[in-house]
């Protein structure tokens, strides 16, 4: 019989223990009701990014108390209430902010934030309110917030992640942080730039079987010849396409050496360059005005400008052409004279044409009178 009542106190000792365990491993939380349809949606959910984001989402408990204030706790290790809190390696929250009516009052530590609500928020209430300023954590994976309401901010405001006092609800969820997602492509560099004696198509389809050449004069057929009485003229086609991020220019070279219009075997040119003086029939000069823009490229595609070069002294409503005798500037110097550009930016199938003009006087001397042109498009990529 000893040893009977021997074996029942032990027993009596060992469930008395166990029910001490127990009552001293209960949070002393246990009460709170739970918020629900609880989540938090990210601006950006890449690791170490700036400036994110964080709409935190929730509804309150039905029939729980109202609630002046909420925290929203972020940690490394766990979602728990009541359990230690690790807080996420480079998660940083000091500038948290809000700009939802009602709930501007924000304080925050590194991984705390206190919102309080200027209206206590009712049982059964849906919460949703965007945090801006927050900075991801460092590192990719899980991060857990706990979600607490209280009955006033000093209470929110006292709340540890050990010892979270009395909340009236609470919660728990995951968010996860990612490495950045890259895409990326190459855009290679292109230039399209033809000239032509007809007017050009798309992509510069028939420039190469339109070189441009170009006779000036008056009179029929094959019987040309500059005359006194009138300003004879010829148009050269441009087109241009590019992606350069800076645009294009396009400059004005010629070969000869005096800038005009030089007769076979002479010195010099008895047909000027008019410089930036436009001139009249019964004046030995030579220049170029540009003439309306036209556009080949796609219906819809932003196709850019395509215009007098900015600066310089050629028109749409005048001749001109720049020389200068030291070669230094103008269309005879080492790179040309800046004649058209498409200001700054990209463009696409964009038609110019340029209207050469000639004249001379009763005794601008016989023969035959040439200059070779380059045109010569230079991209700013």
């Amino acid at each position: 019989m000893n040893s009977i009542k021997l074996l029942d106190r032990r027993m009596g000792y060992f469930a008395m223990a166990m029910a001490l365990l127990l009552a001293f491993t209960l949070p002393t939380f246990v009460g709170a009701a739970q918020v629900t349809e609880r989540s938090i949606a990210l601006s950006s959910s890449s690791k170490a990014t700036p400036g994110v984001t964080y709409e935190v989402n929730f509804k309150t408990a039905i029939g729980a108390a109202n609630a002046e204030a909420f925290v929203v706790d972020f940690c490394q290790n766990s979602p728990l209430v009541g359990q230690a809190c690790t807080p996420p390696v480079g998660f940083n929250a000091t500038a948290a902010a809000s700009a939802k009516v009602g709930f501007t009052d924000v304080t925050a530590t590194a991984n705390k934030i206190v919102v309080t609500a200027s209206v206590p928020m009712a049982a059964n209430t849906q919460v949703s309110v965007p945090l801006t300023g927050i900075t991801n954590p460092t590192e990719s994976g899980p991060v857990y917030a706990r979600i607490l309401t209280f009955a006033s901010a000093a209470l929110a405001d006292a709340y540890t992640s050990e010892v979270p006092g009395t909340s009236i609800d609470q919660g728990g969820l995951a968010i996860s942080i990612t490495d950045t997602s890259s895409v990326s492509g190459a855009v290679l560099e292109s230039m399209q730039f033809c000239i032509a004696r007809v007017e050009i198509t798309a992509n510069c389809a028939n420039a190469a079987a339109n070189p441009p050449t170009l006779k000036l004069g008056q009179g029929t057929g094959d019987v040309l010849a500059l005359s006194s009485s009138a300003i004879s003229t010829g148009n050269i086609y441009t087109q241009i396409s590019t992606n350069a991020v800076g645009g294009a220019i396009v400059s004005i070279k010629s070969a000869t050496s005096c800038g005009g219009l030089k007769r076979l075997n002479a010195s010099v040119c008895d047909i000027a360059a008019t410089g930036a003086s436009d001139f009249t029939a019964g004046q030995a000069k030579f220049g170029v005005k540009i003439g309306a823009v036209s556009d080949t490229g796609p219906v819809g595609d932003v196709i850019g400008t395509y215009q007098p070069a900015g600066g310089s002294i050629y028109t749409t409503g005048a001749y001109a052409f720049n020389y200068d005798n030291t070669n230094a500037t103008g269309v005879t110097s080492t790179f040309g004279d800046p004649i058209l550009d498409t200001d700054g930016a990209p463009v696409n199938g964009k038609n110019v044409p340029l209207i050469f003009g000639a004249s001379v006087t009763n005794n601008t001397p016989a023969g035959l009178y040439s200059t070779d042109l380059s045109l010569i498009a230079t991209g700013k990529f």
